[in-house]
């Protein structure tokens, strides 16, 4: 029965480590490809934002719909969308259509949320983190491999990589349909009750019925909060480093390339084997909580970074702090969320981090136009500081589900 268990949990990783190859295979030659239509810098902003935009609306509306109608066709479904979306994409003529299919891809890739419904499902409380830090080590091997596929591809062609990309997501979606079993049980399958389905069915969509029912929940609420304020600092890192690197030590493309290198590495690393042990001695609670320390401290240190040797720790500390944050974060909204609406309140987090990546990247380079790359480093550990201030009242009223009532719903799974 044991690999019952596991099994749905493997199969899921799987499926977005293929998922985030293909995402980060065209990444970095979409600007590239929206320059040779014509596009501005203001153009190619534009196409991230459309793309991030779509996340957020509707990563919290597919996570409701896998609660609904199952966590196997929602993640289908979303497969065969980014397919479509990566066709146009090779298609487009024209930044209008370009446009429109990064907005469709946004949609097609707002399945993280039921993708962690999945985990929520298979595992038991104790073992909860283990498997959010799988899906998270598999986003960032995804992004490692991804951007080398698109590197050697990109030399036969420009829309190479966007078909292959899109051949990718479509056998990913055959894998998923033919491999990947229902993991919602009967329990969490359960209506809602009424007075919460006519407060859905007032509202103009899904995305607000989520916000009501975090508004409900104040500690999903405020851990919902802490994911934007995070996301928002790390994105801002990842954005304004570049530029620090370039300004303190003359660095180019290829030594930041090492560091981010590095902090992949580091961040898999965590992702996908310490958290997990870390959780077992200590529990979620303190480990997030030193993740966001540990973030806020990397990021003030690197501001103030002038030597190698200081970058490297602050840019190690921050990295640990990142890989720590992820995977518990999403295992402690699991456990305050209603079994009947997992999927869509993880997928509100999720949408709400893709919110968090547009923001980031804007504080960053608005701040650094009017004084210098550290500031928004310093910025970002202060944002990082706010969000561990607000978490910290909450953390004690947060506590794993009841084991037996979990091992009966996996069972329930493990038998169909």
């Amino acid at each position: 029965m044991e690999q019952k268990r596991r099994s749905p949990l493997i199969l899921m990783a799987l499926t977005i480590l293929i998922d985030f190859t293909g995402f980060g295979l065209i990444i970095p030659l979409l600007p590239f490809w929206a320059e040779h239509l014509g596009a501005n810098p203001l153009g190619v902003g534009a196409i991230v934002t459309a793309y991030a935009l779509a996340q957020f609306i509707f990563t919290p509306v597919l996570g409701s719909l896998s609660d609904r109608y199952g966590r196997r066709p929602v993640i289908v479904i979303s497969l065969l969308i980014e397919t479509l979306s990566l066709i146009l994409t090779a298609l487009s003529g024209s930044l209008l259509l370009l446009l429109c299919a990064r907005f469709i891809g946004g949609l097609g890739a707002s399945n993280i949320g039921s993708a962690q419904a999945v985990v929520s499902d298979v595992t038991p409380a104790k073992d909860r983190a283990k498997g959010m830090g799988l899906i998270g080590a598999s986003i960032g091997v995804g992004f490692v491999i991804g951007p080398a596929l698109g590197g050697i591809l990109s030399p036969l062609g420009a829309t190479i990589p966007f078909w292959t990309a899109a051949i990718i997501a479509l056998i990913n979606a055959i894998l998923v349909f033919c491999f990947l079993p229902e993991t919602r049980s009967k329990k969490s399958a359960q209506p809602a009750p009424p007075e919460q389905q006519a407060g859905s069915m007032n509202r103009f969509n899904v995305l607000w019925a989520g916000w009501q029912r975090a508004l409900q929940i104040p500690v999903v609420l405020r851990l919902v909060v802490v994911n934007l304020l995070f996301t928002i600092a790390f994105t801002s890192m990842e954005t304004i480093f570049p530029l620090f690197s370039q300004q303190k030590f003359g660095w180019n493309s290829t030594q930041n390339a090492y560091v981010f290198t590095y902090v992949g590495f580091i961040v898999v690393l965590m992702q996908g084997g310490m958290v997990g042990r870390l959780v077992k001695r200590w529990n979620e609670q303190k480990v997030m909580l030193a993740g966001l320390f540990l973030l806020a401290i990397g990021l003030v240190t690197l501001a103030f970074s002038n030597q190698l040797a200081l970058v490297l720790i602050s840019v190690g500390l921050l990295s640990i702090g990142d890989g720590a944050i992820s995977p518990t974060l999403s295992t402690l909204l699991s456990f305050a969320s209603p079994a009947e609406t997992q999927g869509e309140l993880l997928g509100l987090a999720q949408g709400v981090a893709g919110l968090g990546r547009v923001i980031g990247p804007m504080i960053a380079g608005s701040v650094d136009t009017l004084s210098s790359p550290g500031i928004p480093l310093l910025l970002g550990g202060i944002i990082v500081l706010l969000a561990a201030l607000l978490v910290i009242p909450i953390l004690t009223r947060i506590h794993q589900p009841q084991e037996d009532h979990e091992v009966a719903a996996l069972e329930t799974t493990a038998s169909r």
